[in-house]
């Protein structure tokens, strides 16, 4: 694929007046540190190539503070990602599809998992080698750093990589041992413990975590179990390795979406064909992976690998999907950090077998019928190949460049051939270049990036034929992102301001688009091409060593350029709203901290028509926690929250393209929670 502009990016959004949160966040320290400069941290999220301070593409490091990490419920990733400038969480409030995430608007088709952002969990990835990521194994009230790479970054990661969103349990200090329980309004309950140490030549972290909730909406219950840690040791003086395991079971029920008059009417209620079959999600996932840094002096040779096992019941009103998984991979990089002229070489592999078998239909109580629609084995094969290099031309200019070639392969076995053996192969290549160049301009670093991205129907997606059957949809292609942005990021030291603004446009082609067919069935093809053009602000004040305000804007449009139907070309794209403005306080005093936070966003389109949109809102959440009372050898840390203290009526996700207008998952009312931390 070749990466030619459609035309010259314009950024006319610089007369946006910009507000917004910083890229480290003082929102992820206690109130009572100073900001002084931003850290050199080492961002994982584009494997150790650059630092935050450095890099030269719009990147978000933040850390979570002890007493967030404690004193906030955290019970899905939205609570973690809502401070996040540049990324969209759409939150469903039940357990069956996960929270839906898009940055920059890559990923607004997918109505489940996470597509084209690529996921990592303390360094295993979570997005699979056809590119979809499921988060259930996630455990958010654990996550104590974030890395958002808001940039396309396919040069690194390759298939899927619209944007890196890098996850960690293990922050800069060691976490306390711990024991946590809290509940709260819809029967929600969650059960944490955590601990960790030293076990010979070895440190530890583990943790191991229960959640149920009745749910606000009718048929929305469900419980899920989660479990994880992590294991370091030297094998030398220039060696060290790391083991990171994870697992996670739920049984939930899906009230799935409403339309607008059941919005209006009763948000509360579930959609009457999904109950009438039991739909829901019984999952489980284990996976385990291993990694080993070896010191050359001056450079550092890496090497992870990584498997997992996943299995899904899934009955549905128009069918049971059902299927074991099996996904792992390699990765390799030689890593060179001092000198004027850095950089890094590459390889990556990684396999993915998806058992498959759909069900025609779903009896009442939630079982398979008797009828098979869909027997095959699909696998994935991927393997790839990239270089980048950084040139310190001067102490104040870097010129940064990169290449990756990326090669895939889908294979269908059907299983199923009383309408024909309707086995089939895709094949997918990509090349994904990116340049940029960051000057040191004293209190900030300015940056420019030209970068790209592709994204290949996943697995499932090409699976779900029109109208059904085996084999693989042969008419829909991959999606090609180019990306290009300009920004500064910086401190003003003795104003204690920390700040970030970015702008940039994306030109994507073949975009891959679903629609909802009369059953509820997802099915894809190429829309045709997208630009998406927006700007991201972000401005954090340490007012005192007790207070913290902080804003972050995120301004944006994104419009249909090109489409197989004339009539959306010039429309806007659904699902993500065109502004978004965020706004904490964070204080403490005498023991105490709280955070009063909000957020507003205008209504915005549920599908390509631009003829039906979801509300507009203001969501107001409030966090109290002491820090902690001394009780002979424990510490206790009781906190309460407040969501939607204003008790808006809004959809906490949207549905984009469904059928029959049932676009809206309704949020919860006004609802309260309380908890307890035990520590020693």
């Amino acid at each position: 694929m070749v990466f030619v502009t459609r035309r010259p990016p314009l950024f006319l959004l610089l007369a946006i007046l910009w507000t917004g949160v910083g890229p480290d966040l003082a929102v992820g320290q206690s109130p009572d540190s100073t900001i002084v400069e931003l850290p050199e941290v080492t961002v994982e999220a584009i494997r150790g190539a650059e630092t935050e301070a450095s890099a030269p593409f719009a990147v978000t490091v933040r850390s979570r503070s002890p007493a967030e990490v404690s004193l906030t419920a955290s019970t899905s990733l939205d609570d973690v990602l809502r401070p996040l400038p540049g990324v969209w969480v759409n939150d469903r409030h039940h357990f069956a599809l996960g929270e839906r995430i898009s940055v920059r608007g890559v990923g607004y088709r997918s109505n489940f998992g996470v597509r084209g952002v690529q996921v990592l969990y303390d360094g295993i990835p979570l997005t699979l080698p056809d590119g979809q990521a499921f988060l259930d194994v996630v455990e958010p009230a654990v996550v104590r750093q974030v890395e958002l790479v808001r940039s396309p970054a396919s040069v690194f990661w390759g298939n899927g990589s619209g944007g890196v969103l890098f996850l960690s349990s293990s922050g800069t200090a060691p976490p306390p041992n711990r024991i946590r329980v809290q509940g709260g309004s819809y029967g929600q309950w969650q059960g944490l413990v955590e601990g960790g140490g030293t076990v010979g030549p070895w440190t530890v972290h583990g943790y191991a975590s229960g959640q149920r909730q009745e749910g606000y909406r009718a048929h929305s219950q469900g419980y899920r179990v989660r479990a994880g840690g992590t294991a370091r040791r030297a094998l030398g003086p220039d060696t060290r390795l790391r083991i990171v395991a994870a697992a996670d079971q739920q049984d939930t029920e899906n009230p799935s979406s409403l339309t607008r008059e059941q919005f209006n009417d009763d948000p509360s209620q579930a959609r009457a064909a999904f109950v009438d079959v039991n739909a829901g999600k019984q999952s489980s996932q284990v996976q385990l992976g291993a990694s080993i840094d070896h010191d050359l002096g001056g450079a550092t040779l890496s090497g992870t690998a990584y498997g997992l096992r996943r299995a899904l019941d899934n009955p549905l009103n128009f069918a049971f999907v059902r299927y074991t998984r099996w996904s792992g991979g390699t990765r390799f990089t030689l890593r060179r950090t001092e000198g004027r002229l850095q950089g890094g070489l590459g390889v990556d592999a990684g396999i993915q077998s998806d058992d498959r078998i759909e069900f025609t239909s779903t009896t009442p109580d939630g079982n398979p019928g008797p009828e098979v629609g869909l027997d095959q084995l699909e696998t994935v094969l991927n393997g790839s190949a990239f270089g980048y290099a950084r040139l310190n031309a001067t102490d104040r200019l870097a010129l940064t460049g990169g290449l990756r070639l990326d090669q895939m392969r889908f294979e269908a076995d059907d299983g199923l051939t009383k309408d024909g053996d309707q086995s089939g192969t895709r094949t997918f290549s990509s090349v994904s270049p990116s340049f940029g160049l960051s000057f040191d301009a004293g209190p900030a670093q300015v940056f420019a990036q030209y970068s790209t991205a592709f994204e290949t129907p996943t697995a499932s997606e090409l699976s779900n034929r029109p109208g059904g059957g085996g084999g693989f949809n042969q008419q829909v292609e991959p999606q090609f992102t180019r990306g290009f942005e300009i920004g500064a990021r910086g401190a003003f030291p003795e104003a204690r301001l920390q700040f970030d603004v970015a702008l940039y446009r994306l030109e994507v082609d073949d975009l891959i688009s679903a629609y909802e067919d009369a059953d509820g069935r997802d099915v894809y093809d190429n829309l045709a091409a997208n630009t998406h053009d927006g700007i991201e602000a972000s401005l954090t004040w340490q007012a005192t060593d007790a207070l913290e305000v902080a804003t972050r804007y995120t301004g944006s449009r994104f419009v249909i350029d090109e489409s197989n139907d004339d009539s959306l070309v010039g429309n806007r794209v659904p699902g993500i709203p065109s502004r978004r403005l965020y706004l904490h306080t964070e204080f403490s005093h005498d023991g105490w901290w709280g955070r009063i936070s909000g957020q507003g966003v205008p209504s915005y389109y549920t599908n390509n028509a631009n003829t039906a949109e979801a509300p507009r809102y203001v969501l107001v959440n409030l966090n109290l926690g002491h820090r902690g009372i001394d009780m002979t050898g424990l510490t206790l840390k009781p906190f309460v929250t407040v969501n939607n203290v204003l008790n808006e009526r809004y959809a906490g996700s949207v549905v984009v393209n469904a059928f029959g207008g049932r676009y809206y998952e309704p949020a919860p009312e006004r609802s309260f929670s309380a908890g307890l931390n035990v520590e020693w």
